[in-house]
């Protein structure tokens, strides 16, 4: 885009250019200045007469154009009626179809002029009498600063040819705006001053960011937002390339120039921030006007207060149509530009234009690894970047995608309190992380990643209760389910062992019980497995609504030690015909679940006098015949199954041992 003052004179067939030699000190003054030009102040503009009638002419005579005034919807922008009256300029700027808003671009012009019955005769700009009549126009050329050099077509500059390419769209990465123009530009002459130019426009006062490195040249940001007769910019000059070349970037907004680029000279980073888009000057909305030129070419325009020149050819990295393979690089086109010029045409574009200065953060908590019970997960942390940062977001995940689940304004720090039955979250491990937005509309990285744990009684979903705490060798895990509040079905539970802790790093998945006829279980084997008590389990349990809601258990017990049994010792030979014998016996982990007695007597086998003594049983009564010895057996067995036998031998007088032993000595083994 371009002033009004630029446009006027384009449509009289010739560019503002302004013939300043290099090392000129007036250009340095004219590139630091941030004053525009003052000028007489002018009387209050006529009221118009008949102004629907105007409109309506203004109509008539676009419903009965042809060309390129069937490509857009136009509406009247603005109208500057001369002071008798008789004659206006027209800006006609086109719709966007899709909000019924003003396209932000430049606008076309139509000059309007009445007759003797006073009836208002239209002249659209590509019409041949359009110039010659603009000639007659009372501010045709009111605006000329003096200074300035009228050129007509033939002093016109011509383009280098060559295409230049390592350029990004001038907006944060991952967004998208819309193309309002591009090779189809009309607002210069000669009009190829402006094909390899484009206007990017999305209704709003988007952050502009440079689309290639270079330093700051030129850049004013005085001028009131709105004011059509005053243009703000910036322009960076690029000397990586031959001859040296010039972003310039049009309609900023008032005050957005960021005070460290106030400075000629000043670096300037591919995807650094360096305005807002406004629709200073000769604009009909919220766009910015962007082209390169080079040194060749470049002029300055004390009416325009901007750097000016030739747009030459330019690629975008992250556009992928009307590609060159040499520069590697793309060119945007609306379709109906494509229609006429070539190519292939699309509306809108995504940015692939990577911060300069990412926006960071981090987490404070939770903790990685914290068990989360609570209902209220409280998080806080911080966000930083070199302009600002405008939101924060806490992101999950635990289907193998990140999802927000909280965010709040910008800021250095935050603190959240995020309901986690508010969220999709279910029960188990899931990641947490931050996310921090930019002023430009640049996202971070995933941040601060941390695993952290969720078992929350949340009503909506179902509630799981293990029911075995003692982990078989080989066997199953089983747990209650409890319907959740919608009271739907429970379709199916998913089991897992975690090892000894829930963030040690052991993960085993044992099976999905989709049937539950007898209870929803799933097979085990601890086989191999240390023995101890902190072991944990978790289930998670599905219902037909799709809530989920799942149980842990932090203590269950893998039991693979024996449990131990103290034979008391009698004193033989016994001289009765009955004898108690006692004991005591015990387990570490799973506990004693009972015992089991045995006897032997002399060379016979042993007989098994009980099989499910209870764990508080410590004696039993044995009988015994004169001159016998019995061998007595005491099994314990522990809740786990393990068992641990020890014996006693007990004679009666009168028995002789063989081989006449003195001393009889009776081992474990018999």
């Amino acid at each position: 885009g371009i002033v009004l003052l630029v446009i006027l004179c384009v449509v009289l067939g010739a560019v503002l250019l302004i013939d300043i030699p290099k090392n000129d000190p007036a250009l340095s003054q004219a590139i630091n200045t941030e004053t525009p030009p003052s000028g007489d102040q002018e009387a209050p503009p006529p009221e118009i007469q008949g102004e629907k009638d105007l409109e309506e002419a203004i109509e008539t005579a676009l419903a009965n154009s042809s060309g390129r005034w069937k490509e857009s919807t136009y509406k009247i922008d603005y109208i500057q009626l001369q002071d008798d009256g008789k004659m206006a300029i027209v800006w006609l700027a086109p719709v966007d179809p899709e909000t019924g808003e003003f396209l932000g671009r430049e606008p076309e012009l139509a000059l309007a002029e009445q007759n003797e019955t006073g009836e208002w005769q239209i002249l659209l700009e590509d019409e041949p009498s359009f110039e010659a009549t603009f000639k007659t126009f009372q501010y045709a050329e009111k605006s000329l600063l003096k200074g300035d050099i009228l050129l007509g077509e033939q002093e016109a500059l011509p383009k280098s040819g060559t295409v230049y390419g390592g350029y990004y769209l001038p907006w944060a990465a991952g967004l998208e705006k819309r193309l309002t123009w591009s090779v189809g530009h009309t607002s210069c002459s000669p009009i190829y001053y402006c094909t390899h130019a484009f206007d990017f426009a999305d209704g709003t006062m988007f952050p502009l960011v440079a689309a290639k490195g270079g330093s700051v040249f030129h850049w004013r940001d005085t001028c009131a937002n709105g004011d059509s007769t005053c243009t703000n910019s910036i322009t960076i000059q690029d000397k990586s390339t031959t001859p040296w070349t010039y972003q310039i970037y049009l309609h900023i907004a008032q005050g957005s120039v960021p005070d460290n680029l106030k400075q000629v000279g000043t670096p300037v980073t591919q995807g650094q921030y360096i305005a807002n888009v406004d629709d200073t000057g000769y604009s009909s909305g919220h766009h910015v006007h962007f082209m390169v030129v080079t040194e060749d070419t470049r002029v300055f325009s004390y009416s325009m207060q901007s750097y000016w020149g030739v747009a030459e050819d330019i690629t975008f990295k992250d556009v992928d149509i009307n590609w060159d393979p040499v520069t590697r690089g793309g060119r945007p086109r609306l379709a109906y530009e494509a229609a006429t010029y070539g190519g292939e045409g699309r509306t809108y574009y995504i940015s692939g234009n990577a911060p300069a200065n990412p926006p960071t953060g981090g987490l404070t908590t939770p903790a990685a690894n914290t068990y989360l019970t609570n209902q209220i997960m409280t998080v806080t942390g911080w966000g930083r970047d070199d302009v600002a940062v405008t939101k924060v977001e806490v992101l999950a995940n635990y289907d193998g995608s990140w999802v927000t689940i909280g965010e709040t304004a910008g800021g250095t720090s935050f603190t959240m309190n995020i309901d986690l039955c508010s969220t999709d979250v279910p029960d188990g491990y899931f990641k947490l992380a931050l996310r921090v937005w930019d002023y430009e509309g640049n996202p971070s990285g995933i941040l601060g990643k941390r695993e952290v744990f969720k078992n929350v009684d949340c009503s909506v979903d179902p509630d799981v209760t293990f029911t075995n705490r003692l982990l078989p060798k080989t066997g199953s895990v089983s747990a209650d389910v409890t319907k959740g509040s919608t009271g739907s079905a429970i379709s199916s539970v998913e089991f897992w062992f975690l090892g000894r802790g829930l963030f040690t790093g052991e993960r085993v998945f044992l099976g999905k019980d989709t049937y539950g006829g007898n209870g929803w279980s799933a097979p085990i084997s601890t086989d191999g497995k240390l023995s101890a008590s902190d072991y944990v389990l978790f289930a998670l349990a599905t219902d037909d609504a799709g809530n989920k809601g799942g149980g842990v258990m932090l203590n269950a017990i893998v039991d693979n030690t024996n449990p131990w049994v103290i034979v008391n010792q009698v004193r033989s030979p016994i001289l009765s015909d009955s004898v108690t014998v006692s004991w005591s016996g015990g387990d570490d982990l799973s506990g004693l679940d009972h015992y089991a007695l045995a006897v032997k007597v002399g060379d016979g086998d042993y007989q098994v006098l009980e099989d499910n003594l209870s764990d508080r049983t410590t004696s039993y009564d044995f009988s015994i015949e004169p001159a016998e010895i019995i061998i007595v057996a005491v099994t314990a067995y522990d809740k786990s199954g393990n068992e641990y036998t020890q014996k006693m031998g007990i004679y009666s007088e009168g028995y002789v041992f063989p081989y006449e032993f003195i001393f009889p000595i009776f081992f474990n083994n018999d």
